[in-house]
């Protein structure tokens, strides 16, 4: 479908003839051109040379190997599929040389499908030899500089790129070269059943990387994504031919058979995102302001307008998506990065990175029966409470990475501290009238003795927070041991930045209770669903029901008023049929596993930290099991020698345990342990 974002703003930069209205990555941010070499500044092969020269670029390796020559460069800017720029940094202490392309990705689609969300896509190519290869990209043609501004010739350069170049013959799906089937012939008499009838500009990103073809020549990459949408196509997956320009003998040779398929646009990204590689990565500094920000945010798929609104509710209460400006104050206090993946075929990918510290809280008394703190609740200074069924957690700061044993200790120490100091009744609720102070609470003596740390594993989800958004979660767990902790179920009181108080509800729990907590709650949220969906239902049924009224308008009304309020109620029944039928798709799903490995090795701790952690771990639950063993030992030995004696004295069963000087549940607690 469409992209949501602000058509008009993109147009305008799209329209422009210089890049100072585009997002660019570091270190060319806020870059501007200088100059612009026209065919005139480099008549010649050798102009060009000097030119580079010039400029600091060697050209003296060109053409050997892999790289191409000064010449092809030469007769792309003749072709003008390249432009020779000057560019400038925004500091204004270096200016370059760039070699600038400009591409054009389609996707293509049709009427039909295109209200389904539902394009085309290149799954392979065979060459006009036989040779074949794994595409999986869109439609994908080079533009000229004569075709710049793109705004000013879209129409025309999409209807070129479908009916001249990749799918300018279609043939059947089964189309291919093999020993029994030669490539096809050009037939000059066929006439394309192709017609462009509408095209939507998505977006235009830029990629910037060193050119593998020029050496030491920098290459701007401006990707224009455009919906284009197309009568004609098949309604199944079909191949098509594209044939090379007529040679001097007016021969046109096969060039390529490109096959392609109907999909939905979410598969799609999931195969363009397969082999992206991490572009460019934004944190603390790296935008002055949130409007900067926000401009930065433009060149993805994200619904901005959304951002800091109320999420659409049929319940009374309204929940409001996290604005731009708090995104860029959790950037400002290193709570939070985001990074840009890519491939230069494909399509950008914003990903939010956050790093939490996972607090398994517990006592010496506590960890004997393997319980630990159980957050199930959290009272806000107004009042309002919201259930949480998690442990201790805290962000980490960005600033720190790479992690370590220290930075963790550091972290659980400061949280406990935080959240811990203060403890009262668990059944306290704060009143607005009567907030505590830190000056009115006496302080707990909770001390934290001891931090290991456990584990480390990851998680990827559709944000909550910010829309359109998928982040990826590295979660660190630790096993903080304290004393001063109550035995039984208690409540805290805490304090933020700004000495506003918040009541929290701690529980003692094992995993196993923490397992059936979740449970409940996924039963709860089922029982809540399904309320909701009757909902949806009869509110759809009222509204059918009015349209069926308004069909037969009675009244003073006037025929306008009620074609009215019938529209609006249309609407809002087509609204509610597609609610209760709509199947929500995590859009972090569109990942590919090989994006979804690269992503979660990119953690906060190294392999050797880990590893020794692993190690410790195993080395204690083997000394453990030692102790464990050999108390085993000296018991049966003290059994032998003392219970024919205090066998005499009773006959009662069972009481070898209390002439062994260890009671057998210590034993296992300290198995467990």
């Amino acid at each position: 479908m469409g992209t949501r974002k602000d058509r008009r703003t993109r147009r305008a930069v799209v329209s422009g003839d210089n890049i100072s209205g585009l997002v660019l990555p570091e270190p060319f941010t806020g870059a501007t051109v200088q100059r612009t070499f026209k065919l005139t500044d480099v008549p010649t092969v050798q102009a060009l040379t000097d030119v580079l020269e010039a400029w600091g670029v060697s050209t003296k390796d060109w053409g050997k190997g892999n790289t191409k020559a000064v010449s092809k460069f030469f007769h792309e800017i003749e072709g003008s599929e390249a432009g020779l720029e000057v560019w400038k940094t925004k500091k204004g202490d270096k200016s370059m040389v760039v070699r600038v392309t400009h591409v054009l990705r389609a996707k293509v689609t049709s009427p039909d499908a295109y209200a389904r969300g539902v394009f085309l896509f290149n799954t392979w190519q065979q060459y006009g030899d036989g040779r074949k290869r794994i595409r999986n990209g869109l439609l994908s043609e080079k533009l000229t500089l004569a075709e710049m501004p793109l705004v000013s010739h879209l129409h025309d350069v999409c209807a070129r790129a479908v009916t001249e170049e990749e799918m300018q013959r279609v043939v059947e799906s089964m189309t291919r070269i093999n020993s029994n089937r030669p490539a096809p012939e050009y037939d000059p008499s066929y006439q394309c059943p192709l017609r462009v009838v509408a095209e939507e500009f998505v977006d235009h990103t830029v990629e910037i990387e060193a050119s593998k073809s020029y050496p030491g020549l920098m290459t701007v990459y401006h990707l224009y994504t455009v919906d284009i949408i197309c009568e004609g196509l098949p309604t199944v997956d079909f191949n098509t031919l594209e044939f090379e320009h007529a040679d001097k003998n007016g021969k046109r040779e096969l060039k390529y058979i490109h096959a392609w398929v109907w999909l939905e646009w979410g598969m799609i990204q999931r195969y363009l995102f397969d082999g992206s590689e991490m572009k460019e990565r934004k944190s603390k500094g790296s935008f002055a302001t949130p409007d900067e920000l926000e401009a930065w945010l433009g060149q993805f798929d994200v619904d901005l307008e959304s951002w800091g609104r109320a999420r659409p509710s049929l319940g009374s209460s309204s929940v409001t998506w996290k604005s731009v400006d708090k995104l860029w104050r959790e950037l400002e206090s290193s709570q939070t990065q985001l990074e840009r993946w890519g491939r230069n075929d494909g399509v950008p990918l914003l990903m939010r990175v956050v790093h939490v510290l996972q607090m398994k809280v517990t006592s010496v008394e506590a960890a004997h029966h393997q319980k630990f703190l159980f957050q199930v609740w959290h009272q806000t200074a107004t009042g309002q409470i919201r259930h949480v069924n998690r442990t201790m957690a805290k962000k980490l700061n960005t600033a720190d990475l790479p992690f370590d044993a220290s930075t963790f200790e550091q972290a659980a120490r400061k949280e406990v501290k935080d959240r811990l100091s203060f403890l009262a009744d668990v059944h306290i609720r704060l009143q607005d009238k009567d907030l505590p102070t830190e000056g009115s609470l006496e302080q707990s003596g909770v001390n934290v003795v001891k931090v290991e740390f456990s584990d480390h594993r990851f998680d990827l989800e559709d944000s909550p927070s910010y829309k359109d958004m998928t982040t990826m979660y590295h979660l660190y767990t630790v096993e903080v041991q304290c004393t001063g902790l109550p035995t039984s179920d208690f409540a805290s009181i805490a304090f933020d930045s700004n000495k506003n108080p918040s009541a929290i509800g701690w529980r003692w729990t094992t995993w196993q209770e923490t397992l059936d907590i979740l449970h409940q709650r996924a039963q709860l949220l089922e029982r809540r669903e399904g309320v909701m969906t009757e909902k949806i239902r009869d509110i759809s049924d009222a509204c059918r029901a009015c349209l069926e009224e308004l069909s037969a308008p009675r009244g003073t009304s006037t025929a306008d008023q009620l074609a009215s309020v019938r529209s609006r109620l249309e609407e809002m029944s087509a609204l509610l049929r597609a609610e209760e039928s709509k199947e929500v798709i995590p859009g972090f799903t569109r990942l590919p596993p090989s994006m979804v490995s690269t992503l979660a090795d990119r953690k906060g701790v190294s392999d050797d930290f880990l590893d020794g952690a692993l190690l410790a771990r195993q080395l204690a639950a083997r000394g453990g099991a030692i102790r464990h063993l050999r108390h085993e030992e000296e018991d049966e030995m003290q059994c032998q020698s003392t219970a024919p004696m205090e066998i005499e004295q009773s006959t009662k069963p069972g009481l070898c345990s209390l002439f062994c000087g260890r009671n057998l549940a210590d034993t296992s607690a300290e198995f467990r342990k």
